[in-house]
């Protein structure tokens, strides 16, 4: 039986997923080569070209979706140099990370995945194909020095929400986009955007990953 949207029309067949094309950007070369060794490996991603942290704004870079950067020690330096040079990248970023240098994370509103440089491979490709879907992937381990370091949020904020707004927060929480809460409750796409967009609003958040670290310092959501 052909899949249906909720108004009753026939949806499309998914055709073949393009590959999600990957970047990889490091300070040493020997890393830069066994992170491209690690995501070659991996279906449905291809790595396009290296380029060193130094310098990337100037380096001649290939088409690419995400970036993975190994930022070393250091991270929140590095960043900063990294957001300066590229603005606005989807990027995975790997790092010895410590609580002052993810308090500003979260809050870019850019599509990213955080993890510590001794994250799995599994973890490593699962953060980027997140990534290339528009979604914020944190390794659990980082998610209590996140919420630690991140600001207390406004106490003007108006936090309320509705039993319908906690549902979608929580399908959020799972990483779901806003057609996976849809299909989960049966509503539009339309309205799971616009619930989303209440839930950023009541919050003061600028992003998913924002509103959920905000929700669980708040007690709305479990840790």
């Amino acid at each position: 039986m052909p899949a249906r949207d909720d108004t009753g029309r026939v949806m499309d067949s998914p055709g073949p997923q393009r590959e999600t094309n990957v970047l990889v950007a490091a300070r040493y070369p020997a890393v830069r080569a066994g992170l491209r060794a690690l995501l070659e490996d991996s279906a449905g991603l291809r790595v396009t070209g290296e380029a060193p942290l130094e310098g990337i704004e100037d380096a001649p870079l290939p088409p690419f979706d995400v970036l993975v950067a190994d930022l070393g020690e250091d991270a929140e330096a590095r960043l900063e140099e990294l957001d300066e040079a590229l603005p606005g990248v989807a990027a995975v970023i790997l790092a010895d990370w410590e609580a002052g240098s993810l308090g500003r994370s979260p809050a870019s509103g850019v599509a990213r995945g955080w993890l510590g440089r001794d994250a799995t491979p599994q973890e490593l490709t699962a953060a980027v194909h997140a990534v290339a879907r528009g979604l914020a992937a944190i390794e659990p381990a980082l998610l209590g020095l996140m919420l630690r370091a991140a600001p207390a949020p406004e106490s003007t904020l108006d936090a309320s929400l509705t039993e319908r707004e906690h549902e979608v927060l929580l399908l959020v929480a799972r990483g779901l986009p806003n057609k996976g809460i849809a299909l989960e409750l049966g509503i539009s796409e339309h309205t799971a955007k616009f619930h989303v967009g209440a839930i950023l609003s009541k919050l003061g958040a600028a992003s998913r990953a924002e509103a959920v670290m905000a929700a669980v310092r708040r007690g709305i959501l479990p840790l």
